[in-house]
């Protein structure tokens, strides 16, 4: 007998990643970087994803903005960016010269 099914969900969270005004809620928030996949499994154990997704979600009220292409490449950026400012590894000025240069939500 062989168990196999599909839609079981993980989600990744690589932590803060931007600070902005929600456009939701109206709270200013560090907006969070996740990873949401969905997986075949095979006795229960995920075996192959079919179907991923990047967002920046809301911290306060979890709305969401899905991230495609060249701006999942430049979230990731930006999340490093922003835990080394979190882990002191580099000073705020440096954080925003170096912020401007990603600009993650241009285009």
């Amino acid at each position: 007998m062989i168990i196999f099914g599909w839609g079981r969900v993980t989600n990744k969270k690589y932590g803060a990643t931007m600070a902005t005004k929600c456009p939701n809620c109206h709270n200013d928030t560090w907006l969070q970087l996740c990873r949401h996949r969905k997986w075949f499994t095979l006795f229960f154990i995920p075996v192959i994803f079919y179907s991923s997704k990047h967002l920046l979600l809301c911290e306060v009220c979890s709305h969401g903005v899905e991230l495609k292409g060249e701006k999942i490449k430049r979230a990731k950026q930006m999340n490093e960016l922003t835990q080394g400012l979190f882990g002191e590894t580099i000073t705020k000025d440096e954080y925003w010269a170096k912020a401007k240069e990603i600009e993650l939500l241009a285009a």
